[in-house]
């Protein structure tokens, strides 16, 4: 359909992805359709004050006539024409005329203003709710995808799609929709009128459409790669900016300044170079639009003259006709020029859809477990996260008991985390499975499997809100009094008692107004409320001064009472009184056991305590 209205100017894959955006406007075909009538009207008024010159001039200025004779025929056409005729003798033709003309151009003017206000608001209106609807959608659809797409895809790229593309989707959509139906249908009533005033002279005036077609296909030819790269410039400048932001303390301390405003300079000049082409290209199409239309204009004036002459034509009839051309100009540029928001919402539109096809996290299971205990096994699991790359787990098997304290350690690279990531399945293994309570956790749900574990690393991420909202966010439904408990088991009784505000005292973004142990013990007050089955400890005592080590570890025994863990550790100091110690290298477990009976066989843990003794 789109391709019909642009006369071709754009394919049916060009607007693919923009008429699945249309769904979103489906809701609201009321409200569009008023706007379609009150554009009807802007278009109507707007080709009448063309016409209202000739009676002004053939009649506005003679003396006053004698009522019209009715036409006795019947039928309908006689009955307009009667109309038509009473209406005019009603404004041109009495001794009223006077004040008749000036109020009659004044309402015509209210009705044209009343009506461009009402299409723009309603499609203004109609745009600002879909694209509410798309980026709720959007959102929605981004908590579905998996950790390898948001490690995969910067935090720009997301934001440009959620909040940009989804309103130069719409927005432009609005506003192209107001220009293609209001300026169409002035071209489509003026070309009425200059048929009415003069069918030859109108012929001339047509020949100037295919011109601008051709012009316009031109232009978009030109600019629809350099559109596409000035919306991927805008992401990749919301990336450099975020990074930006959030390494500022970095930036300061290596003297990174230079640098960063290197990276800002070089991808801003990028997007100001290709602004440059999109408005060197916008600003070209508009001269060449007007000087098409002059010549059409300068061939009407110079038949119209002719036909004068020669009596063919009256003075009014001829003024109104070039009124009407004039009148033409604005309209006709405006269709000329639209091929560029139309491009940009069609690539816009490609973006968005683009975002809402990533595929989801898998989510295949139907099992949900209750009253977990948590019985762990790693069965022959391997883990590649490229498919021609090293393993990063090979042939991985662990069983571990309920209420077991299991530590993980080795050298960096050696698959700690790896297997941490694989119970909550931000990690999908290659091969092999992996049981809890011996059921496969493949089978489960995702949100029930999840619900199982409280997670502890050394990426503290808290939320730019309240202390009380950080922590009750593994539990929404928690009151003050258990948020307050697990403050108190967390040892942060002092950091509320010593504010104004309490539990409701604002930590800045991402816990910025604590310090490094207060906002480690905060993620274990989220942890220690949740009350999970299964505790997972990513180097979680790692970076902290020694008090604040003591008062997390303190946090930590509380934490795990009760619970099966698995801790990460370079520390090895912090799981000397783990049940059982792993030791992994490659992808491999090469040696378990009890701290002290692996110190005694003088292996390779054995080893990692006299390096990390050495480099104390």
């Amino acid at each position: 359909m789109i391709e019909k209205l642009t006369f071709g100017l754009f394919t049916k894959a060009d607007t693919h992805n923009f008429m699945r955006l249309l769904t979103y406007v489906k809701p609201y075909k009321a409200r569009i359709i008023w706007a379609l009538l009150a554009i009807v009207g802007v278009a109507a008024t707007e080709s009448y004050l063309a016409a209202f010159i000739a009676p002004l001039v053939n009649q506005g200025f003679s003396a006053p006539a004698a009522p019209p004779e009715l036409n006795a025929a019947g039928g309908i056409v006689a009955t307009v024409q009667n109309w038509k005729n009473q209406f005019n003798h009603m404004i041109w033709g009495t001794e009223n005329k006077v004040w008749t003309v000036p109020l009659f151009l004044i309402a015509i003017v209210l009705v044209r203003g009343i009506c461009r206000f009402a299409s723009t608001y309603l499609m203004t209106w109609v745009s600002v709710m879909a694209v509410s609807h798309i980026r709720r959608d959007m959102f929605k659809h981004m908590l579905t995808l998996s950790s390898d797409y948001h490690q995969k895809n910067p935090s720009g790229t997301v934001l440009m799609s959620m909040v940009q593309m989804a309103e130069q989707s719409i927005s432009n959509a609005s506003n192209v929709f107001i220009v293609l139906t209001r300026d169409t249908l002035i071209v489509i009533g003026l070309v009425c009128v200059l048929l009415y005033l003069n069918w030859q002279l109108s012929l001339v005036v047509l020949l100037m459409f295919p011109l601008l077609s051709l012009l316009s296909r031109y232009y978009r030819n030109r600019l629809k790669s350099i559109i596409s790269s000035a919306q991927q410039s805008i992401g990749t400048l919301n990336n450099v900016v975020n990074e930006i932001h959030q390494g500022h303390r970095v930036v300061k301390l290596f003297g990174g300044q230079k640098q960063a405003a290197g990276r800002f300079a070089e991808v801003n000049n990028t997007i100001v170079r290709l602004g440059k082409k999109i408005t060197q290209a916008t600003a070209a199409r508009s001269p060449f639009s007007e000087l098409i239309a002059s010549f059409a204009l300068a061939v009407v004036i110079f038949i119209a003259l002719w036909q004068s002459q020669k009596g063919y034509t009256t003075i009014g009839e001829f003024m109104a006709f070039i009124v009407a051309m004039l009148q033409m100009l604005g309209p006709i540029k405006n269709l000329a020029n639209i091929s560029i928001p139309m491009q940009t919402m069609f690539l816009a539109s490609d973006a968005v859809c683009g975002f809402l096809d990533e595929q989801p996290e898998t989510d295949n299971g139907r099992k949900t477990l209750q009253n977990v205990s948590g019985r762990l096994k790693f069965e022959n699991v391997d883990v590649r996260y490229q498919a021609d790359g090293k393993k990063a787990l090979d042939n991985f098997s662990l069983d571990i008991r309920a209420g077991e304290r299991v530590a993980l350690v080795g050298r960096s690279g050696s698959g700690k985390t790896t297997v941490v990531n694989l119970l909550p399945r931000f990690v999908e293994p290659s091969a092999g499975n992996i049981f809890i309570d011996g059921e496969n956790i493949a089978d489960l749900k995702l949100t029930n499997l999840r619900a199982q574990f409280a997670l502890v690393s050394q990426d503290v991420f808290l939320f730019d809100d309240t202390l009380f909202e950080n922590v009750r966010y593994s539990r929404p439904e928690a009151t003050e009094a258990e948020v307050m408990a697990a403050l108190e088991a967390a040892n942060l009784k002092d950091l509320v008692q010593n504010s104004p505000h309490g539990l409701h005292q604002p930590i800045g973004a991402n816990g910025g107004q604590l310090s490094g142990g207060q906002r480690q013990r905060v993620s274990i007050a989220r942890a220690i409320l949740k009350d999970a089955p299964i505790l997972l400890l990513d180097e979680a005592t790692s970076a902290l001064d020694n008090e604040s080590e003591r008062l997390v570890q303190q946090a930590l025994e509380r934490l795990m009472h009760g619970r099966t863990s698995i801790i990460v550790a370079h520390r090895l100091s912090t799981i000397e009184q783990a049940d059982r110690i792993i030791v992994m290298d490659d992808g491999r477990i090469v040696e378990q056991g009890a701290h002290e009976e692996l110190l005694r066989k003088g292996g390779y843990y054995a080893a990692l305590q006299n390096m990390t003794k050495l480099q104390e």
